[in-house]
């Protein structure tokens, strides 16, 4: 395709392993992911740089190097493997298993609206799951969860590179029950929630396709139909919650809080999401863990 340029397959530069062991390993590029070639991904997914890893230690640091680089961007970063895959404020990420699906996308050109983009995403995402498993009802919890009766199907992690933003996202696919991490909150897939085998490639150009939509409707604000669906999606609304982080009050200040009891009451079109205390007053929580108890 004209004016793309996937990565060639090649076996790239030792990377050191996982931290603390010491290790190094041959990080390779893939020639082919799930039966086709980098080129014919790169013009499926309408992004100029397409890199398949069979193990990497984070998609998101990899994708944070090529726009660094001044690769030409949309780029996408898949891995079969993570070592060092990591989630919001730094905590570890259980994706060393080829049963899920691991990627980073890396797009300029949002200056503005980067706040936003977690729940946008994770609405876009969510659809276009649904749309292979109608019979699936896929929650987004503010702010970057997917989530399915309460167990966690996966997550986004957005950050800023080199002038571009990345949009991280792991999902848990093909794993079986015993093969799911033992977290807290509890984890499911897409297989235990369904009962069949999902295809890999299949999930990644639908949720491409989807993440495509939200890049033509950038901005500041998330749009109303979508805060509309946002809100009938989330699981912290109406709800008995715990909230520890930042809030800011009506006048526009910033304030911390540790546990704050509180009811979710929605989410807001700068992302942040809105709940009242036990005296009856509305904070925006712009930062931080808000888990329901009940």
């Amino acid at each position: 395709m004209t004016g793309r340029r996937a990565s060639p397959a090649a076996e790239g530069p030792a990377a050191d392993g996982p931290a603390g062991t010491g290790a190094r390993e041959e990080v390779g590029l893939l020639a082919a992911w799930e039966g086709r070639g980098a080129p014919w991904w790169a013009d499926r997914l309408s992004v100029a740089t397409a890199e398949f890893h069979s193990r990497i230690g984070s998609t998101n640091d990899r994708a944070r190097e090529i726009a660094g680089e001044g690769r030409p961007l949309p780029a996408i970063v898949v891995a079969d493997r993570q070592w060092g895959g990591r989630g919001r404020r730094g905590r570890r990420w259980e994706s060393d298993s080829p049963r899920g699906l691991w990627f980073t996308m890396a797009r300029d050109g949002w200056a503005t609206g980067a706040r936003t983009l977690p729940l946008r995403a994770g609405l876009a995402v969510a659809r276009a799951l649904e749309a292979d498993a109608p019979d699936l009802r896929i929650g987004v919890k503010w702010p970057n969860d997917l989530v399915i009766r309460g167990r966690k199907l996966g997550g986004i992690l957005c950050e800023r590179a080199a002038g571009a933003v990345l949009v991280g996202i792991g999902l848990n696919l093909g794993h079986t029950a015993d093969e799911l991490p033992g977290v807290a909150p509890p984890a499911t897939s897409l297989r235990v929630e369904t009962g069949r085998r999902v295809a890999r490639g299949a999930v990644l150009a639908g949720v491409a396709d989807a993440l495509g939509r939200v890049w033509e409707r950038s901005g500041p604000r998330i749009p109303r139909s979508e805060l509309e669906a946002l809100d009938a999606r989330s699981p912290l609304i109406g709800r008995p919650l715990s909230v520890s982080g930042v809030v800011r009050d009506s006048g526009k200040d910033v304030h911390p809080v540790e546990s704050l009891a509180a009811v979710g009451l929605g989410l807001l079109s700068d992302g942040s999401l809105e709940i009242r205390d036990g005296n009856g007053e509305r904070w925006s929580v712009i930062a931080g863990t808000v888990e329901s108890w009940s």
